[in-house]
């Protein structure tokens, strides 16, 4: 059964590695009300680095964790396999959130003469 909220996988995955909250917030190097609030159904995000210190700490596979979807945990010899996700590939900040949430929403024209403007000024700095 899919459990749809991020809090409840964070806290079923914690409690499967039998980690307290304490515990978890050692092991990621977070504060204890950290996990907590990741936990509490109103409370804040992680973001997706520390997600993933959270999925190598309680050995949850980090695309169950982050979406719902795959196997619940980790697979074992899979150190070789390629990742379901790159973690570069998702928003780092905010910041990035809205730039990317705004850019999908521009006509396909704009999005294109963006992109040039963003390779034009990137490519002049290096």
């Amino acid at each position: 059964m899919p459990i749809g909220r991020l809090a409840d996988r964070i806290r079923l995955a914690r409690r499967n590695a039998k980690l307290s909250q304490t515990a978890l917030a050692q092991r990621v190097g977070v504060t204890p009300s950290a996990v907590a609030q990741w936990e509490h159904p109103d409370g804040t995000k992680p973001g997706v680095d520390r997600l993933q210190a959270i999925a190598t700490a309680t050995g949850a596979a980090f695309e169950w964790l982050a979406t719902g979807g795959g196997d619940q945990r980790r697979r074992r010899g899979g150190g070789d396999a390629t990742p379901a996700v790159v973690v570069e590939s998702f928003a780092q900040d905010l910041a990035e959130e809205l730039l990317l949430d705004r850019f999908r929403a521009l006509p396909k024209r704009a999005r294109d003469l963006l992109s040039s403007l963003l390779v034009e000024l990137t490519s002049a700095r290096r």
